[in-house]
């Protein structure tokens, strides 16, 4: 998948736009934009890619994105299902979009002291948000009564929205801190090509002259060049990745730890549980225990 400059056709008379798609199928392009992003999708399991995290999502997915950050979400056929990519083959399924730019409501609307909470949020989003629990279920509700409502109380939802994603502490972060940031045209093509490979192969060994290749410099200027503008060394960027995979799967809690070492591309479990603790600060038993709340004796 290659990140493409996804423009929102946004009318010339309205101050932010929103949209209701429906699909049978899940499946968007890799794609990112200069306005933010909220997004309801409705739809019972799928795959969500955004910036440098990857995971699946169940019973409907609430998102934040800031600009220019990647993101795409994908048709995740649940385990256990003969249905396979057809799983929901012939079924409508719905997704609420609201784009929006920071000056939509006037230049400095967002900078006043009252919108300093909001101002804080939109910060955050840049590194993309998923919203769950009571808050997703508030915020889904609004974002369908925006779809339906006109005029000023469009406005009045919009910000009824922000000030609850400014105030709940029912959301996560997804993204890494750092990725994509002030990109230059160039700078994002040659990226998104670089990501696209990254993307396909970090469950694999990549090896750092392939990547060169991608970027058309050589090994020593690809170094440089990709942790300045990532804020991290190729290897510790795929890390990440992995890691983060390894995280779903381990929430999933269908596959033992073992499994799910090769899976997100380590090739020994010393070295996984080494590099997990490195970046989460407690192994992956730890992990399954505390954030899932299952005994490790549970899956064989």
């Amino acid at each position: 998948m290659k990140p493409i400059y996804a423009k929102p056709p946004l009318g010339s008379r309205a101050a932010f736009q929103v949209r209701k798609d429906y699909f049978d199928m899940l499946d968007t392009k890799w794609h990112y934009h200069t306005e933010y992003e909220l997004a309801y999708i409705n739809y019972p399991h799928g795959k969500r890619i955004a910036g440098n995290s990857i995971a699946t999502f169940e019973g409907g997915d609430l998102v934040f994105y800031g600009p220019n950050l990647p993101h795409a979400w994908l048709h995740e056929p649940m385990v256990g299902t003969e249905e396979g990519a057809a799983y929901n083959a012939g079924l409508s399924h719905s997704a609420i979009v609201v784009h929006f730019s920071e000056s939509c409501l006037g230049d400095s609307f967002f900078a006043i002291p009252e919108m300093s909470a909001i101002q804080a949020i939109l910060k955050k989003s840049t590194r993309g948000l998923v919203v769950y629990g009571e808050a997703r279920k508030r915020i889904a509700q609004w974002m369908t009564k925006l779809a339906d409502d006109t005029g000023s109380r469009r406005v009045i939802l919009l910000l009824q929205i922000l000030e609850e994603l400014s105030t709940t502490k029912e959301h996560d972060l997804l993204s890494s801190a750092g990725y994509w940031d002030n990109l230059n045209d160039h700078d994002a093509m040659r990226m998104s090509s670089i990501y696209e490979y990254i993307l396909q192969n970090f469950t694999k060994e990549i090896a750092l002259d392939d990547m060169a290749m991608q970027a058309h410099i050589s090994p020593s200027a690809f170094c440089r060049y990709f942790k300045a503008r990532t804020k991290r060394t190729l290897k510790e960027f795929i890390n990440d990745l992995r890691i983060n995979y390894a995280c779903q799967l381990l929430e999933e809690n269908r596959h033992s730890i073992t499994q799910i070492c090769f899976e997100v591309g380590f090739n020994n479990i010393s070295n996984f549980n080494r590099r997990f603790k490195e970046i989460k600060g407690i192994t992956p038993q730890q992990y399954r225990i505390n954030i899932v709340g299952v005994h490790h004796n549970n899956i064989k």
